[in-house]
């Protein structure tokens, strides 16, 4: 089998001389303006110009005298007013890495209009929205050479322009909270303020502009038409709303009689297409001698790694100490035959119990399914020698909700407080598919229900109607209420050899309303034993100023008690920001610890396929990994549930004095024994759903306990 990633070699000859200019300004990060200010000088002077690795990189420098009438320019306008000095560094070399951005961002940024025409093509219309494809390209150094990824993906787009859109709606504050996309300019933001319409906009947004297209569309915009403030990641921006298009979400197909599974099967692009269109895409940087052929293992099979060249063998050790072979939903038979890994102390055999406290908020139609439901859970966990007992409340076995409302989940929890349940299990209606996209997540009634479960320090299940009769539901939902009672259904059948304690952390920021530059924190850590067992949870809350973490804040993740002469693995979901590297090394340091340091990256990385010569690509297998250097691979981690679609890898990054292929061994191990269900999630289970963790935790949504041993989040 050949294995190929979307990853392309640079042409060396293609590579013009490159400069790199310093950015001085009153503030100490300057990459809030980094790219807009590459963006200005490109239009003045010509040439590429790339914000890359904290300064601009371009192909044609220009004069100090022209950079200083330059600057004199900019300090008329916000926030490039803040920009002091822009200077020449002259023993700057470019990185193979810079290389390859500097190619993905500037030099084939020129073909962009021959990309599009590629792309066109392939879109579906639904109506009043459609299916757009789009790319990315972005620089690698594969073996300290540059490279290229193209990405492809899909976006679902109304087919009005924002203006057009805004003309059907009864008041434009509709529009605020939505995301839209610039047409021309390739990026999305949210609508935070309606800043009036073009006759009271356009002389100070002519002010504002600096290419001749985008004054044209103001110039020629209606005196009534509406002006919009939207907000990215790094900075807000004011535009007219022809310049936009409303992107439209999940949770808003219902608003336009659209079928979310027909919109859902076309945001998906079988392995083979998606590897087409990339190839199509790289033929254009082929064309103007930019690209090579793309990466594979028969031209570079030292790069390609599968499971076997990490050592990770899919065991699992159930009762009995009994060892399952191999993946997927097969698990539960084995837990069938020989019983989960560990019981909790409070169940030791069928005579004690699991109580469940149960909340019906299902509707009236689907009881006759809920019971069937209720009596196949109770014979499920027999099967694996469990029992369950209703809780009575005022001779009820169950609270009735009539209408699912967060009054509705509080009264019916609350009734349950004197009973002592040890787990709640919330009936709901419809499907997890519409509440899991709800636009306003703090209002998701999922959200509130574990919200409310949380304070109140009681485990919780939700299962929706449209469950109740799905087998592999069945099989989840009974994993998740023995994990949340302390039971351990199973563990790795091996340690991890080169580890005593593996632990996931995930830090969360929040910018608080009223004191700039502050922003509120939430750290969590999950602290796992070698062999995959769990064995805590640390939350953390703290103001801090800036992005970097205080040292302070991250030994309170790893105790002197618990951390002291251990070898540790700490998986970062994403990547380590500002001093947090330097910070857990030093603690390490001090307690006699060895901490190897992992991030592993959930976006941005390019796709694997496998194929033969004769055949057509396919998906590869999970533990398939693309090696870039001794330290970062793409991994495809697990393959996604529908036959039809391309896994996407994470891109896992790790230190020289640990190899990238045991970092590589440490994420497929856990990612093995996820509770909540049978299908291996994405991500290991170490940090597996913490964004979503930190994300509730700075909404205020957390256990009552800050630290605890059981997984309240499965």
């Amino acid at each position: 089998m050949i294995i190929y990633v979307d990853v392309f070699p640079v042409i060396p000859q293609a590579l013009p001389k490159l400069f790199a200019y310093t950015i001085k300004a009153v503030s100490d990060d300057v990459s809030a303006i980094g790219g807009r200010l590459a963006y200005r000088l490109r239009n003045k002077f010509g040439g590429n110009w790339v914000w890359c690795g904290g300064q601009i990189v371009t192909d044609k420098p220009s004069q100090d005298e022209a950079n200083g009438e330059f600057l004199k320019q900019l300090w008329t306008e916000e926030p490039l007013n803040d920009v002091r000095s822009v200077t020449l560094n002259t023993t700057w070399k470019p990185s193979a890495w810079e290389q390859g951005e500097f190619t993905a961002r500037g030099l084939l940024a020129n073909y962009q209009a021959e990309i599009r025409r590629v792309l066109e093509p392939k879109k579906q219309n639904f109506g009043k929205i459609r299916v757009d494809r789009d790319y990315a390209l972005r620089g690698w150094a594969v073996n300290n050479e540059p490279a290229v990824s193209i990405t492809v993906s899909s976006n679902i787009f109304h087919t009005q322009l924002l203006h057009e859109f805004a003309a059907t709606l009864k008041s434009p504050q509709e529009l605020v909270g939505m995301m839209v996309a610039v047409t021309a300019k390739d990026f999305k933001g949210t609508i935070v303020e309606i800043t009036g319409n073009v006759r009271e906009m356009r002389e100070w947004l002519l002010s504002k502009s600096s290419d001749e297209m985008t004054r044209n569309l103001i110039s020629r915009a209606p005196d009534d038409e509406l002006t919009v403030k939207i907000e990215t990641r790094t900075s807000q921006y004011i535009y007219i709303a022809s310049m936009l298009r409303p992107v439209v979400r999940m949770g808003d197909l219902k608003k336009f009689r659209v079928d979310p599974r027909q919109v859902s099967k076309a945001l998906r692009l079988d392995p083979q297409t998606r590897y087409t269109l990339v190839h199509e895409i790289a033929a254009i940087g082929k064309k103007h001698g930019i690209l090579a052929d793309s990466f594979e293992s028969r031209s570079l099979p030292q790069a390609f790694l599968r499971p076997p060249d990490v050592a990770f063998v899919p065991e699992l050790r159930v009762g009995d100490n009994q060892i399952h072979r191999g993946e997927g939903q097969r698990i539960y038979r084995s837990l069938e035959q020989h019983g989960v890994f560990k019981r909790s102390s409070a169940f030791p055999d069928k005579k004690h119990p699991i109580k469940i406290g149960v909340i019906n908020a299902s509707s009236q139609v689907a009881q006759q399914a809920l019971m069937t439901f209720l009596h196949e859970l109770k014979a499920a966990l027999e099967k694996l020698n469990f029992s369950i007992q209703s809780v009575e409340v005022n001779g009820q076995r169950q609270q009735k909700i009539e209408r699912l409302s967060r009054a509705n989940l509080e009264n019916a929890i609350d009734c349950f407080e004197s009973a002592k349940p040890d787990i709640l299990l919330a009936l709901f209606p419809g499907n997890a598919y519409h509440d899991e996209w709800e636009e306003d997540e703090e209002e998701s009634m999922y959200h509130v229900f574990k919200s409310l479960t949380m304070r109140h320090g009681i485990p919780s299940q939700v299962v929706y109607e449209d469950t109740f009769s799905e087998q592999y539901a069945m099989d989840n939902i009974v994993l998740g209420i023995l994990a949340k009672t302390r039971n351990v259904p199973f563990v790795l059948a091996k340690p991890l050899p080169y580890a005593d304690i593996v632990v996931g952390i995930d830090i969360a920021r929040r910018a608080k309303q009223k004191l700039s530059g502050t922003v509120n924190a939430t750290a969590i850590a999950r602290i796992y034993f070698s062999d995959g067992q769990f064995l805590r949870y640390i939350i953390h809350d703290a103001p801090i100023e800036g992005e970097t973490i205080p040292s302070s804040i991250l030994r309170s993740l790893f105790p002197l008690k618990e951390f002291q002469g251990k070898r540790v693995v700490i998986h970062r979901d994403g990547q380590f920001r500002g001093g947090e590297k330097l910070a857990l090394m030093e603690w390490a340091k001090q307690i006699g610890a060895q901490f190897h340091l992992v991030e592993v990256i959930k976006s941005g990385a390019p796709r694997l396929y496998q194929g033969t010569v004769a055949s057509a690509i396919d998906r590869p297998p999970k533990g398939t990994a693309f090696k870039i250097s001794d330290t970062e691979a793409f991994l495809v981690s697990s393959l996604p549930p529908f036959k039809g679609s391309t896994p996407r890898p994470l891109q896992i990054r790790t230190e020289p004095t640990f190899p990238i292929e045991n970092a590589i061994h440490s994420v497929l191990s856990l990612t093995l024994l996820h509770y909540g269900s049978v299908r291996e999630p994405r991500l290991p289970v170490t940090i597996h759903y913490s964004d979503k963790i930190a994300e509730l935790s700075l909404l205020g949504i957390k256990p009552k306990d800050l630290e605890g041993d059981v997984p309240f989040w499965l």
